[in-house]
């Protein structure tokens, strides 16, 4: 059921324009919005608090399946859960229109598309596009699918919303250290694995020393372990005056690597595994 589940969610997402309500980031608004109004003491301002009323809507999903106990509910949810936390619709956008400003040399097309992408990533300091759209897959659908095999849709709503409230801080220029924090913790263990799925659909043998220099640091941030991975990984030939090459190649680089994680999958479901 999780691999049905998960190839249903990811085909839908990636052949169908996705409404602004089938993103999480939608309901998770209007809950902030509408719990904050209500919960006016000055202790739900604490950040364990800010934490648990974050998380209620992930929680009451997961409650909710658990109660429910059916396993047509649980599949239906599955998939639903999945296209909300995957939903990458505006950064695909966004992308496509920096391809064609780029192809045309619109510079102030391309900074400003750029500066969306690097919006919805979460990055407040500037970083190459290539880095930025890698971290968005990561995210948007690495990190997600793990939590999902593992946990259910309770993981990936939890991450998701999560997700979330370090971005909006982020780019609301506002104090973001504790949900980085939780961030850096969530994306520990994904992110290393995400790292070794790109050794084995990249270049192997110049890649593995770096993933295996920073699995070594347990300090070694996350986003920096899957920047310097694959950036060794991809072996297409790269010509200076192309700007849009090196880019979809890194792309392409990350697709092969939904693919090889989908098939592992697979492979643990038919074991028995997975579920």
């Amino acid at each position: 059921m999780v691999l049905i589940a998960l190839l249903i969610a990811l085909s839908v997402e990636r052949l169908y324009h996705s409404p602004a309500f089938l993103h999480w980031s939608f309901f998770l608004e209007r809950w902030q919005h509408w719990s904050a109004a209500r919960l006016t003491n000055e202790k739900w301002e604490s950040e364990p608090l800010q934490l648990v009323r974050l998380l209620v809507p992930a929680l009451a999903v997961g409650f909710l399946v658990v109660l429910l106990d059916n396993l047509m509910v649980t599949f239906i949810v599955s998939i639903l859960s999945l296209l909300l936390a995957m939903n990458c619709q505006p950064a695909r956008k966004s992308y496509k229109a920096y391809l064609k400003a780029a192809n045309r040399g619109d510079e102030q097309q391309v900074n400003e598309h750029q500066q969306a992408l690097s919006e919805f990533a979460g990055h407040h300091q500037p970083k190459q596009l290539s880095d930025t759209l890698i971290w968005i897959n990561y995210r948007q659908y690495i990190a997600v699918m793990f939590y999902f095999v593992l946990f259910g849709s309770f993981g990936a709503l939890v991450y998701a919303s999560l997700r979330y409230a370090e971005k909006q801080l982020i780019n609301k220029q506002k104090s973001a250290k504790p949900w980085q924090q939780f961030m850096w913790f969530a994306d520990w263990v994904p992110a290393r694995l995400a790292g070794f799925g790109l050794l084995i659909v990249g270049h192997f043998s110049r890649a593995f020393p770096v993933w295996a220099k920073h699995c070594l640091n347990p300090q070694t941030d996350p986003d920096k372990l899957l920047f310097n991975v694959a950036s060794k990984a991809e072996d297409s030939p790269q010509h200076p005056d192309d700007r849009t090459e090196h880019i979809a190649c890194q792309l392409r680089l990350m697709r092969r690597q939904q693919v090889f994680w989908v098939c592992v999958i697979a492979a643990l479901t038919l074991t028995g595994w997975v579920n």
